[in-house]
């Protein structure tokens, strides 16, 4: 987990940019601070803060 919002949109985009499959990758905020998952693991009860599509 990230504690400042632009290192975890950094690692996020690294992380589509590097699987490179059909699947976006989402920013997400959890309590003080951000983490990152596949569009796979989320559900209605996350915040998205990004969502990063590595073929757009």
């Amino acid at each position: 987990m990230f504690n400042d919002i632009w290192i975890a949109r950094k690692n996020a985009m690294c992380l589509a940019r590097t699987l490179m499959v059909a699947t976006i990758v989402i920013v997400i905020a959890v309590g003080t601070g951000y983490a990152f998952i596949t569009a796979e693991d989320h559900d209605s009860s996350l915040t998205i803060v990004n969502e990063y599509d590595p073929y757009a």
